[in-house]
């Protein structure tokens, strides 16, 4: 018994001695990397040990803005339209002036009752403020990217055409959804009079809408704005940001590898891969980088506790974006193009673009500067496409919208002014859109 008792004693002071070693250990880390990586090593420990390889991405309250309107249009008391579709500035001034409106309006929004295309063409012949996104987005999103939040019906709606007008003095929302193609109309808690006189403060305007102009352009979209601005858009210049110098070991964190144990593989043509466990990212000298894991070990979104939406899905993806290509993107923005499945979130794909002065950019082979693959709720592949584009000094001029019209009006469609990333060069161009 006393054989045991006293191998009892040594034990319980190994354990002692042990147990004020780590203490010590983790005192000197606190003291040398701060408090925070005491909690890093937490939650390190409790990752490791769920076997899940999950990795939490910041919350959606973190991200910034993440798409604008690509054209504004307003529409005066007498019905004449001032539209801004490609002077950057002006673009900038209308929307600081009226999207918290939308928000509000898509904040405030009630049950949405259809309309026909006949109601809603005379609405857009009405005072008010139209928004176009050109990209399909969820409307919940866009209200919580203005600081609003959505609960009605029309939440779950995905649409790029808006439109605000009034009604006996209250503010109405139209929107053309993107889901079932229907025009939907939405009452609203805002008064109309706040709206008045930022709309007459606006410059007298001569745009039209194409189904305005009758048979002449009958078979381009009928919502396809002649804004009659000059096509004349700022020289921008392109390089590819991995060439110039790259951290390749902030990259493989934002994809939740760990840079010290990840294997890399250097290849003939420049690429290189990195394979930690499960995951694996291959950065090319082109500048495409591609992430992509099998089994669990996915990148796991965080979500609320009614489960994850739409906004979570965008919100995380955009903070690897923002953290990545954003970084290096030069003078130009990046925004969300397109989310598939927004009312299946935990099954989805999120596509992030380019824009220079809020004109879309067009990359070699039609890719998107960022595509998310979301499955299970997590982020399984992921490709981004790094460009840096900078402002030259000069202009360069597009054909007039007209003459763009009268082309695509051979086959119908909706014609779009683009920069187009020709790899060593950036020209403008324009594209037929087309459903």
């Amino acid at each position: 018994m006393k054989d045991k008792a006293r191998l009892i004693d040594i034990a319980k002071n190994i354990t002692i001695v042990l147990l004020s070693v780590s203490a010590i250990l983790l005192l000197l880390k606190i003291t040398i990397n701060g408090p925070d990586s005491l909690f890093g090593s937490l939650e390190g420990i409790f990752s490791s040990s769920s076997g899940t390889g999950a990795v939490n991405l910041p919350d959606s309250e973190s991200s910034g803005l993440t798409a604008d309107p690509v054209y504004i249009l307003i529409t005066a008391e007498n019905g004449s339209h001032y539209a801004v579709k490609y002077d950057s500035k002006s673009k900038d001034k209308l929307n600081s002036q009226f999207s918290a409106y939308l928000g509000e309006a898509l904040g405030t929004s009630g049950k949405p009752t259809e309309i026909s295309s006949e109601t809603w063409r005379e609405a857009l012949s009405g005072s008010g403020v139209f928004f176009d996104y050109l990209y399909p987005q969820p409307l919940s999103a866009i209200a919580s990217w203005l600081g609003f939040e959505m609960s009605g019906e029309a939440s779950d709606k995905v649409a790029r055409r808006f439109f605000l007008g009034s009604d006996d003095g209250r503010v109405f929302l139209c929107f053309l959804s993107e889901d079932d193609g229907r025009i939907y109309r939405c009452s609203t808690s805002m008064s109309f009079s706040s709206l008045e006189p930022k709309i007459a403060g606006c410059p007298i305007g001569s745009a039209n809408f194409a189904f305005e102009l009758g048979e002449a352009y009958a078979k381009l979209d009928p919502y396809f704005i002649f804004s009659h601005e000059s096509c004349s858009l700022r020289e921008v210049t392109v390089s590819d940001p991995v060439r110039e110098g790259f951290d390749n070991v902030a990259l493989l964190g934002y994809f939740g590898m760990n840079s010290r144990v990840a294997s890399e593989y250097q290849e003939n043509n420049g690429s290189v891969a990195y394979v930690d466990g499960d995951k694996s990212l291959r950065i090319e000298s082109s500048g495409k980088v591609v992430f992509s894991t099998t089994g669990d070990s996915g990148l796991y979104l965080n979500s609320s506790s009614s489960g994850l939406s739409a906004e979570d899905c965008i919100s995380a993806c955009y903070e690897i974006v923002k953290n990545s290509i954003g970084l290096t993107s030069g003078d130009s923005a990046i925004g969300l193009v397109g989310i598939t499945d927004a009312s299946s979130p935990s099954s989805c794909t999120v596509s992030f673009g380019y824009f220079v002065d809020g004109i879309p950019v067009i990359l070699p082979e039609g890719v998107y500067a960022a595509t998310f693959q979301i499955s299970g709720g997590a982020i399984v592949k992921a490709e981004l496409y790094f460009r840096k584009y900078t402002f030259s000094g000069s202009t360069i001029n597009a054909p007039p919208e007209t003459q763009a019209a009268a082309i695509a009006q051979s086959t119908g469609g909706e014609p779009v002014l683009t920069y187009e990333d020709k790899t060593v060069s950036v020209g403008c161009t324009w594209i037929n859109n087309k459903d």
